[in-house]
């Protein structure tokens, strides 16, 4: 048997959507991301798992990618594009930090990338270790690796001053850089880029260009410059570079280029000096980052400047279009300007006609809160810029280039460096200037900030008053507040900033009136500082400045300059340290696939060696088999040359000192790639499929034809021979040929299994294309891309397994479980979907589709790693809680189908032995001193006894935590306690009734933790937890006296524990007592209960006192419930009552003054919504109120009277929300009286000052128009109400809702009979209407005040009186107009908030147009084209997601039932939609208002719906297929076959056997009477549908078609049956089902079916249905009428027999 290869272990395999081009596959140096081009020119990112990061594209749609290069500490990513730009794209936001086309020739193409790490010469002086790998060098950071004597200067030089400094802020989006500086990460990685290390290293990053040039940046963005390659190839042309290369120790870099001649390509190898790595020494890198981050603060700068003008722009730019209307006007008729009459109004206070107009008819109080804003939060933005953006980057900048200056004064390096001192001074000089500037812009922005205020005020104030009436008392108010203004900042501002604001100058804005000659600083010398701030300073005192001040705009200009100037001299310096070499010619053939390694040996400081491995091109022919005539060639390669070049430095230029090759020859399988593992090693990657068709059989092993390989070759130890110069003469390619020795020849099959690594699968489905390998010694990691480019996989190089052999059939079921889940990769997955940061909510949950598809590949290994992780104390603290999670959610779901599924794969799937690891695991975390790991384990072992404790498995599982609570240390008792909890908190009804048996031990444990005696709070607070959840079940224990004494006594002691966690949770534990043991309650009442729960509804902590109301709370529903049922049975005659003690009756007195009192606990933020102790006591006095009625009443009116004026507006507001709160429950009669007297006072609180009260009096006045409307005097009283009302709507959108809700239970409450001519509303029809439409116009309305009104015009439209039908008919144009301008405003639609408020408001109209149709009925038809027109419109553009069409599809379904046979005209242009919604089975709500608009829709139209069936009925029936929808549409569907066939009559018999099939199936469907609640109701729907069903097509046949029925006659009896003998049935299902036996018998009336009819069963359910007086009287109606039909059935028959 031959000897077993080791298999790399796959981590993941990724399939893509669009090829990939091999080209362009690049793994970062961290292993953390795969960066691939796919084949439509998009650039995407990917994680080891497939999970996708980001995706990068170019700026034009035609642009190509044509290189990706990983920065060597993986932060960035270089991605060129044809057009010879490169972005430098940041990996952990995704988007570009720099970006820049660096090619001056247009033709130019970039076409390889390469980007190295390079010490200089303080590493170059190590000795390096033996077998040290690249990447492990690249590791170490230790600054005190070189030995030495301290140098202080030095070492000076290099500290990081710069980190000392506040970082730079975030800026606004909306900048011109790009936006690079909008987030904090981009933010960041611009300006803090991390090192890889101390200052002894440069990044060097080398972009070459298909027209022979390279371009050279050190330090990411630090660009040295261009290079001609074609200068030493001096006869080359077209020259295409293939590769670059670098070593850490060594300055050469290494270059593969090929050249085409004739009709091949000469590969050469072109050695390149960067002398300046070794000469510079660490300062170059020092002169490289500073000057980078120089050169990024700029950017920075140049941005806050940009910003800051748009800020001043935009504060005068509106303020300036209102002051030009009213100086046209004022020049036209008063001679005078805006100004002057301004400052003659605010001296005088005499206002000129023209300005009172203007102020009064065009500013107005909106355009001045427009004018108020723009300006106020343009001088505070501005300001802010200056002040936290400008300033702190022009610090940073001059510590910056202060580092350069001290380099160009102190180091020996200034010549190489190419610093000069004059020029860095010269740039500090500007620097200061700008930092005098931008103090002077936050002087001055205040100072004119703090100018306008006053004007503004000044303003409001006199369009107040121009817009009052003189005798009014505004006129009087506002001259009060005239001795509050400062009138000497509003006339400067009016002189002054109004229309020249000192600004202006200081950003460089060009000035018309200012005619003043620019100022000049250069003509003052190099240094301007000086000058500049003497005529500042003249300035500042607003002195007039002879010249312009140079502002903003021009020392930003100045600054870049100069920086220029800087950048240009030390990338000259170091321009000339570079060095070409020359090339080498290597081969004069073609490569089809080639690697390159440079290494530095041990023994041999930097002398780098060069590898390249080739694989030379070859035509080969290809046919049937060897004596095929017919053949065709393919180019493809059958061996692989590596060369080894030796080189030599003379002069500083490298030269070749020795090359060497061997050649490997695979002749019967083709080299797919090949690459570089590290420095030892050499990966080819082999093909025999595409080989075998030219083969003979007995050539052709298994193996060449089973699958490709991986071969691992020892490169450096393989028998190179030596290349003379004779070799390498123009007779190169006979010599290669002929006289080449050394060879590796892999031709024998067992020579190749030697170095053979890895099989890939059988078949010819997965063959290798392109090999990316990267990672350090012992996590090296290879990614093979695939033959058809659409695939990846990633393998663990240093780790085997039987992964894939497993997928082939190859375990060995003996060997112990190795889970298939990478351990470090599902741990990086979790720390990723742990993360709650909003802008990571994408990552987080691709994070969680990984884990899911980790679970997939592996499910054991991925519960044995989760667990590992979970009780592993080293690991940090959110990853273990994301490991126990994770183990739970893999037992959980929502859906009880789904949560059976996942519980199945427990019992099915996973070993005894893993499950017993695993819960072992979980165990042992319990005690683990991280709180949160223990709380997420005993989530997980909760989901475990879920399962296991019902199949009576797990049995030590209870004892243990019981255990752990008596004897554990406090972590585990905690824990334990929590556990128990969880367990016991569970829904599942199986689980539950399990812990039955396990009640004792359950009791035992958390009765212990919770006792007085317990030290731990946090233990008796879990205890007290798990008690909570644990009193359902325990009901034997409760039943014993002594066992139910002791319980009640812990709860109680809790109540009084003094912690507020430990007495909340007791309260909790009271309510549910009471719930569930109410009738055991009334000693604990008499002797505790009473008193603890009123001193707890007075503590002072929130949650203990919310609590305590509950308690009442639950009291209150418990004896209403009691009371409704002990009402039941009376009226039944059962003499089974439940017992009543009356408890709330009795607490009436003490307990309603405490939650009166608590009512005045309200939150000061009008718009907080938090349930909060004062709404648990408004809820607690509703409940009070219907439990006790008028005995409630004495105590609350009380409380109203005293405190409905009070000035506390806390107590104003209890006392209305009081009395609303009694509206329910007392006798109406005893309230009408009481609402009568306090109606005008709850008015009065609509006007009150604080918009709580008027919230509360809304929302009182809404429970008295739905309890007590009675009482409401429709002549009297009525107008005030509405008219209060509306003016609540229209003036806050806080109290919107309530006015809303008060405003339909009013209209709902007057709209009179149905179809009544007049209704009390009818009066006041149209004023509502109106005002209705102006809060929906309103421009300071928000959508919810918007939605809110639609909705309450749509209730008074629906209770419309006949004498207003032609106001609602006026309505429906306007409400269609503003329906139709929604329409375009979808182009504009530029955020999802945008998106979602114009469905809202679409949603709105369309209802509107909805309640318009139910309402006119028949009278709509004259809008019915203009109607379908806008609802045609509004479905053709609205999206896929969209809730819009829910409400279209119901409108159009009030048209058809409007329109009936007149509807067909609408068809065609609608069924297009109306299909495409009935197949969209991923938007159910859709789909399911599609199928009852079918019904609608067939119903109106009759039989001309005929030619719509078919695909009505391929819809219908495919749904009703489907598995995606859920079993509730199952009965729609069925009533729409029934709806079809009434409308289509005897055509129907097309359909009838398939659907008469599918009703008898559903007939079948049956549930235990024990089942879920849920499958009950849906059995009784499903049989409502097949009744209907049924009834229609009883109907559909009858005239004439009678007899095809009679196949399915018995089988329609058969449900009847069903029916009657099920007393699980519904009032609808038995209406549906006497109309189907009257039909029956009515189309067969000669007694067809008689014996049927005479079964003693159908009669005794005719006569339940008849004489149930709950039934409606349709109900009623059609039974009577089926007995009737009956009869006649029956005695038919008896005539036909006598006959």
């Amino acid at each position: 048997m031959a000897e077993e290869i080791a298999m790399f272990n796959m981590l993941a395999e990724k399939v893509m959507h669009k090829a990939i081009n091999p080209a362009y596959l690049a793994y970062c140096p961290t292993m953390d991301l795969i960066a691939v081009a796919t084949s439509d020119e998009q650039v995407h990112v990917y994680r080891l798992s497939g999970q996708r990061v980001f995706g990068i594209s170019g700026k034009h749609p035609e642009s190509k990618v044509r290189g990706l290069k990983w920065k060597p500490d993986g932060q960035l990513l270089a991605v060129a594009f044809d057009t010879g730009s490169i972005s430098l794209v940041n990996t952990h936001t995704g988007k570009p930090v720099h970006q820049t086309k660096r090619s001056k020739s247009s033709k130019a193409r970039i076409c390889c990338l390469g980007w190295e790490l390079n010490f200089t010469d303080a590493r170059g002086s190590l000795g390096l270790e033996k077998n040290v790998a690249i990447n492990d060098i690249l590791a170490q950071h230790a600054p005190n690796m070189v030995s030495g004597t301290l140098d202080l200067p030095t070492d000076l030089a290099f500290l990081e001053i710069e980190v000392l400094l506040p970082r730079l802020s975030t800026l606004p989006v909306g900048g011109r850089d790009d936006e690079v500086f909008g987030t904090k990460s981009s933010l960041e990685a611009v300006l803090y880029p991390s090192q890889t290390s101390s200052n002894d290293v440069a990044d060097v990053l080398i972009e070459c260009f298909n027209d022979g040039t390279i371009h050279i940046s050190i330090y990411d963005f630090f660009e040295i410059g261009t290079f001609d390659i074609r200068q030493p190839l001096q006869k080359l042309e077209g020259i295409q570079f293939l590769l670059h290369d670098a070593h850490p120790y060594s300055s050469t870099h290494s270059l593969l280029a090929s050249s085409p001649c004739n009709s091949d390509a000469w590969l050469y190898y072109v050695p390149l000096d960067l002398r300046m790595l070794s000469t510079n020494g660490r300062y170059l890198s020092l002169l490289a980052s500073r000057s980078t981050q120089l050169y990024n603060t700029l950017r920075y700068m140049q941005q806050v400047q940009y910003q800051m003008y748009s800020e001043f722009k935009a504060a005068q730019d509106l303020p300036r279009r209102f002051i030009r209307n009213i100086e046209e006007t004022l020049q036209e008729k008063m001679y005078c300007s805006w100004v002057h009459a301004a400052y003659h109004l605010v001296v005088t206070g005499n206002c000129y006609p023209s300005v009172k107009e203007w102020l009064v008819d065009e500013l107005g109080e909106r355009g001045h809160k427009r004018w108020d804003k723009a300006v106020t939060s343009g001088y505070e933005n501005i300001r802010r810029l200056a002040h936290e953006h400008l300033l702190p980057a022009l610090e940073r900048f001059s510590v910056l280039a202060s580092r350069l200056r001290g380099l160009s004064k102190f180091q020996d390096y200034t010549d190489s460096l190419g610093l000069s001192k004059l020029e860095l001074d010269d740039l500090l000089d500007t620097v200061s200037c700008l930092q005098l500037l931008a103090h002077h812009i936050v002087i001055i922005s205040g100072s004119e900030l703090r100018q306008f205020v006053a004007f503004s005020a000044w303003l409001r104030q006199e369009i107040d008053t121009q817009a009052s009436d003189s005798t009014s008392t505004t006129v009087d108010e506002t001259s009060d507040r005239d001795s509050t203004f400062d009138y000497a900042a509003i006339l400067e501002y009016i002189q002054g900033a109004m229309l020249h604001s000192r600004l202006i100058e200081l950003f460089n804005i060009q000035d018309e009136s200012d005619v003043r000659p620019q100022l000049d600083l250069s003509s003052e010398g190099r240094f301007v500082y000086q000058s500049y701030k003497k005529e500042m300073k003249t300035f500042a005192e607003d002195e007039v400045v002879g010249k312009k001040l140079p502002g903003l705009n021009w020392l930003i200009l100045r600054l870049e300059t100069q920086c220029n100037v800087i950048f240009n001299s030390i990338a000259a310096a170091q321009r000339r340290q570079v060095r070409i070499g020359s090339p080498i010619l290597l081969q004069k053939s073609d490569t089809l696939h080639c690697d390159m390694k440079v290494l530095v040996e041990a023994n041999s400081v930097n002398v780098p060696m060069t590898y390249i491995a080739t694989t030379p091109k070859m035509l080969q022919s290809i046919g049937n088999n060897l004596k095929d005539a017919h053949h065709f060639y393919l180019l493809i390669s059958l061996s692989v040359k590596v060369y080894k070049i030796t080189l030599e430095v003379k002069s500083g230029i490298s030269s070749a000192a020795a090359l060497e090759c061997i050649s490997i020859q695979c002749p019967h399988e083709e080299v797919k790639d090949v690459k570089f593992v590290d420095e030892d090693m050499l990966m080819v990657a082999l093909c025999g499929n595409c080989l075998c068709s030219r083969l003979s059989h007995d050539m052709i092993t298994d193996t060449i034809l089973a699958s490709s390989r991986l071969l691992v070759l020892p490169y450096k130890n393989l028998p190179y021979q030596q290349l003379t110069e004779e070799s390498i003469a123009k007779e190169y390619l006979e010599y290669m040929a002929n006289a080449f020795t050394a060879t590796l020849d892999l031709s024998d099959e067992g020579r190749i299994r030697q170095y053979v690594q890895h099989n890939f699968p059988q078949g010819l489905a997965w063959t290798p294309a392109k090999l990316e390998i990267n990672g350090r010694k012992g996590r090296r990691i290879l990614c093979v891309l695939a033959e058809d480019r659409l695939q990846y996989r990633v393998y663990d190089l240093d780790s085997s397994s039987s992964n894939e052999s497993a997928a082939e059939g190859h375990v060995n079921p003996k060997e112990e479980h190795t889970p298939a889940v990478c351990p470090s990769l599902l741990i990086t997955t979790l720390d990723l979907a742990v993360d709650d940061e909003d802008e990571y909510a994408s990552t987080r949950q691709n994070a969680e589709q990984q884990l899911s598809q980790a679970a997939e590949v592996d499910f054991s290994g991925y519960l044995i790693t989760l667990a590992q992780e979970l009780a592993n104390e080293q690991a940090q603290p959110h990853i273990r809680t994301a490991a126990g999670i994770a183990l739970k959610n893999a037992f959980s779901a929502r859906e009880y189908a789904r949560l059976r599924e996942v519980q199945q794969r427990w019992i099915q799937q996973i070993d005894p032995s893993v499950k017993k690891s695993v819960k072992g695991s979980a165990l042992q975390t319990l005690g683990s001193k991280d709180a949160r790991a223990g709380q997420s384990a005993g989530q997980f072992i909760a989901s475990i006894a879920a399962i296991e404790l019902p199949r009576n498995e797990w049995p030590e599982l209870m004892p243990t935590l019981v255990t752990n609570v008596g004897e554990g240390e406090l972590n585990l008792k905690q824990a334990s306690l929590t556990t128990i909890g969880y367990i016991c908190e569970s829904d599942d009804s199986v689980l539950r009734e399990s812990l039955v048996q396990h009640s004792n031990a359950i009791l035992t444990a958390v009765v212990a933790g919770a006792r007085k005696e317990e030290d731990s709070l946090d233990v008796r607070n879990a205890a007290i937890t798990a008690l909570s959840d644990c009193l359902e079940f325990v009901r034997t224990n409760f039943e014993n006296e002594g066992e139910r004494n002791y319980i009640m006594q812990v709860v109680c002691e809790a109540t009084q524990s003094g912690d507020s966690r430990i007495e909340a949770g007791a309260y909790g534990c009271l309510n549910r007592i009471m719930g569930l043991y109410y009738d055991k309650m009334k000693f604990y009442m008499e002797k505790a209960l009473y008193g603890l729960t009123i001193v707890g509804m007075k503590n002072e902590e929130e949650d203990v006192a919310k609590l305590a109301v509950e308690f009442w709370c639950t009291v209150c529903e418990e004896e209403i419930a009691i009371e409704d049922d002990n009402s039941l049975a009376q009226s039944e005659g059962s003499p089974e009552m439940r017992s009543h003690f009356a408890f709330a009756r009795v607490a009436t007195r003490e307990v309603i003054p405490a939650l009166l009192e608590l009512l005045t606990k309200q939150d000061d933020d009008p718009g907080d919504e938090d349930y909060n102790v004062s709404r648990a006591a408004y809820q607690c006095l509703q409940l009070f109120a219907q439990a006790v009625g008028a005995e409630i009443l004495q105590a609350v009116l009380s409380f109203v009277e005293l405190n409905l004026k009070d000035d506390d507006w806390h107590r104003r507001d209890a006392a209305v929300s009081a009395f609303g709160a009694v509206m329910e429950g007392p006798d109406e009669k005893t309230l009408e009286q009481i609402i009568k007297t306090a109606l005008p006072l709850l008015l009065e609180r609509m006007h009150d000052d604080v918009v709580q009260v008027q919230d509360s009096a809304a929302y009182a006045l809404g429970r008295v128009c739905e309890n007590v409307s009675e009482a409401i005097d429709p002549r009297l009283q009525l107008p005030s109400l509405i008219e209060a009302l509306f003016g609540g709507l229209a003036s806050n959108p806080k109290m919107a809702g309530s006015c809303c809700w008060a405003l339909m239970n009013l209209a709902d409450r007057f709209a009179g009979e149905p179809g009544c001519q007049e209704n009390p509303l009818s009066p006041h029809f149209q004023g509502s209407v109106t005002a209705l439409l102006t809060v929906t116009e309103r421009p300071e309305a928000d959508n919810q005040l918007r939605m809110a009104a639609y909705e309450v015009l749509n209730t008074f439209v629906t209770n419309a009186a006949n004498d207003n039908l032609p106001i609602v008919a006026k309505l429906s144009n306007v409400v269609l107009e503003r329906l139709e301008n929604t329409i375009p405003m979808q182009q504009q639609i530029v955020s999802v908030e945008d998106r979602i408020t114009l469905e809202e408001v679409q949603t709105s109209l369309t209802s509107g147009v909805l309640s318009i149709i139910q309402r006119l009925e028949t009278e709509i038809r004259p809008q019915a084209d203009r109607i379908m027109q806008v609802l045609l419109r509004i479905l053709s553009i609205v999206g896929s997601k969209s809730s819009v069409p829910d409400t279209v599809f119901a409108a159009v379904g009030a048209l058809a039932n409007a329109l009936e046979e007149d509807f067909v005209k609408y068809m065609d242009s609608f069924v297009p939609f109306l299909y495409n919604a009935l197949g969209n089975q991923e938007e159910p709500s859709l789909c399911a208002m599609a199928i009852g608009l079918v019904s609608d829709i067939t119903r109106s139209l009759g039989e001309s719906s005929q030619p719509f069936c078919d695909s009505f009925m391929n819809y219908l029936l495919n749904n009703l297929r489907s598995t995606s929808l859920s079993n509730q549409f199952k009965p729609a569907i069925l009533q729409c076959f029934g709806d079809i066939a009434q409308a289509i009559g005897s055509h129907f018999e097309t359909y009838l056997s398939v659907v008469a099939q599918v009703l008898q199936q559903a007939a079948n469907v049956a549930v235990s009477p024990e089942g879920a609640y849920d499958m009950l109701d849906y059995v009784v729907s499903l049989r409502e549908g097949i009744m209907d069903a049924w009834g229609g097509i009883v109907l559909a046949m009858k005239q004439g078609k009678a007899q095809v029925l009679s196949p399915y006659v018995q089988s329609i009896f058969h449900l009847i049956n069903v029916v009657a003998q099920d007393h699980n049935r519904s009032e609808p299902l038995l209406r549906s089902t006497m109309g189907v036996i009257g039909d029956l018998a009515d189309t067969f009336p000669q007694g067809e079916y008689a014996n049927y009819y005479r079964a003693e069963w159908l009669g005794q359910l005719i006569k339940e249905t008849r004489l149930n007086r709950d039934f409606q009287s349709r109900t009623v109606e059609t039974a009577r009428w089926a007995r009737e039909q009956v009869k006649r059935q029956t005695a038919g028959a008896q005539a036909l027999q006598m006959s």
